[in-house]
């Protein structure tokens, strides 16, 4: 399952993964974008995809996908939650909604996601979550504030989820990659 897998660098997993033989559960709030590459990727690399359009910013999108995926009866062996936004502004510039959006997005979200998902995988023994953060997690970074403590919070919880359930054989991993 792949959060933001109709672009960027979720497309890109998007591929990866089918290329590796992996089924895919594309989620991302572009639905045009999604039709195309399920077409793509099925067609290339032969593998299932299924769509899901969510705006993963809503306050039920998590509880919405894996419940989704419990009706069609999918395990998801690997969760990659990779969607995200930038906005580029100081704080007291930015929209609240748009605060919102993207603590809802990058935080909220992330959290139920490996919670739901998280809890299946430690109950089979088995499972990888990779969660991205980004490279603004390690040092504030004026104008873009209220990003960059997202992704620092990204990273704090994956190195304490992976604390968690590691024993379980459940890996978790922190991307931190620099500007795309």
């Amino acid at each position: 399952l792949i959060t933001g897998a109709s672009s960027g660098i979720g497309r890109c997993y998007t591929h990866e993964m089918a290329r590796r033989g992996f089924n895919i559960i594309a989620v991302s709030n572009q639905q045009e974008a999604l039709n195309t590459l399920q077409e793509e990727i099925h067609t290339t690399y032969n593998v299932e995809v299924v769509t899901m359009f969510a705006d993963l910013a809503e306050q039920n999108a998590a509880k919405d996908i894996f419940d989704r995926c419990k009706e069609l009866d999918i395990e998801v062996e690997i969760l990659i939650c990779n969607a995200g936004m930038l906005l580029f502004s100081t704080l007291v510039n930015t929209n609240p909604e748009k605060l919102h959006t993207i603590i809802n997005l990058h935080c909220t979200t992330t959290s139920l996601l490996c919670r739901y998902f998280g809890e299946e995988m430690k109950l089979k023994q088995r499972g990888r979550i990779l969660i991205m953060s980004s490279s603004t997690a390690w040092l504030p970074y004026p104008t873009i504030s209220h990003y960059a403590a997202t992704k620092a919070y990204i990273k704090s919880f994956a190195f304490s989820l992976w604390y968690e359930l590691h024993r379980y054989g459940v890996s978790v991993t922190a991307l931190f990659p620099g500007a795309v």
